[in-house]
């Protein structure tokens, strides 16, 4: 049989909440002691100004100030210059190298409303991306109601619908479970009683091959709760909850269920598997590069990149150097290092 790729073995002690507090430990975020951001407002605004750009100045601010810091840079160069710091990056710039920024200087809840617009705009639709946007922002209960909030303003248009319009059953549907997943307390004392009812009722959906019940149990369910369901699973039947998963559903509700059931069980490990996949073979897959790299610099990048050496004995800045080029490398491997 041959195994999907968000295959991750079973550790019930590794439980990830992400959340957009950044933590210092986990962050590669390098920025200097008593920085003046109006200082960096002037020298944003002079990189940018006349003929050419100067990327390296605005690759250097940017990649070495706070998520909050980026932030009241972009308000104080609004008030400094009536102009918009994100407009006027996007004017001098271009391709992936311009996403990276964006991604650094607009809130994550509007980038992810912006990326998550532009998978569904247009013919066909991007499913691969709207799942990682939403394994980005899981158990980011504001975030999450934020993606919402600005998907509607921007675009006058509700996000629940698009995604109803735009894929289909039953990916849709789990979709639209994980967006409006309720908050919960992953500190919370688990109930093994009901784990082990979810357990009876997973093999009887997984027996009858119900996907949509699977769909409905996992994503009304605590990560915490779920790591131990895996648990459970394994040594009830002796083989991954992931493996069956896996054999009995097909296409994007497959990667879905894996990719949710992977977070559950292990966020690190499975943005270091997103990152791997994403550079492995003919091909490079920037998008995702982008959105791991550059939401994630704040929080735990730096725990990230150490699972990524642990998973394929190589360091992530090296994959970097090897499948991006000019000032988009640059930034990343700034973000990373």
């Amino acid at each position: 049989m041959l195994l999907h790729r968000y295959f991750i073995p079973i550790v019930l002690s590794v439980i990830v909440s992400p959340s957009r507090a950044t933590t210092k430990e986990g962050s590669t975020i390098d920025e200097p002691e008593n920085v003046d951001l109006l200082e960096d407002v002037k020298n944003l605004k002079q990189a940018m100004k006349g003929w050419g750009t100067n990327e390296k100045t605005i690759i250097d601010i940017l990649t070495h100030r706070s998520y909050n810091n980026r932030l009241r840079i972009g308000t104080l160069y609004q008030e400094t210059y009536s102009d918009s710091l994100w407009e006027d990056i996007k004017s001098e710039t271009s391709g992936d190298f311009r996403t990276a920024l964006k991604a650094l200087v607009l809130t994550e809840a509007r980038f992810f409303a912006e990326e998550m617009r532009n998978a569904m705009r247009g013919w066909g639709t991007n499913e691969d991306t709207l799942l990682l946007c939403l394994m980005l922002t899981v158990n980011d209960h504001l975030t999450v109601q934020g993606i919402k909030d600005y998907y509607e303003s921007i675009y006058n248009r509700d996000l629940e619908d698009d995604i109803q319009d735009e894929t289909g059953t039953p990916f849709k549907e789990f979709l639209v479970e994980v967006l409006n997943r309720p908050k919960f307390n992953e500190s919370a004392e688990l109930d093994e009683e009901a784990v082990t009812a979810d357990l009876s009722d997973m093999q009887e959906f997984i027996e009858d091959e119900k996907v949509l019940d699977i769909v409905y149990l996992v994503t009304s369910r605590s990560l915490s709760h779920l790591a131990m369901l895996q648990e459970k699973y394994y040594q009830s039947e002796g083989s991954e909850l992931i493996e069956t998963l896996d054999e009995i559903s097909d296409h994007h509700v497959r990667d879905g269920l894996i990719s949710f059931m992977s977070v559950a069980t292990d966020f690190y490990r499975y943005c270091a598997d997103e990152l791997h996949n994403a550079m492995d073979g003919h091909g490079t897959e920037e998008g995702i590069i982008t959105r791991i790299i550059a939401t994630r610099a704040d929080k735990d990048l730096a725990t990230i990149k150490e699972m990524y050496y642990e998973m394929f004995d190589e360091t992530l800045s090296k994959a970097v150097q090897d499948d991006t080029s000019g000032d988009y490398e640059k930034t990343l491997l700034s973000l990373i290092n």
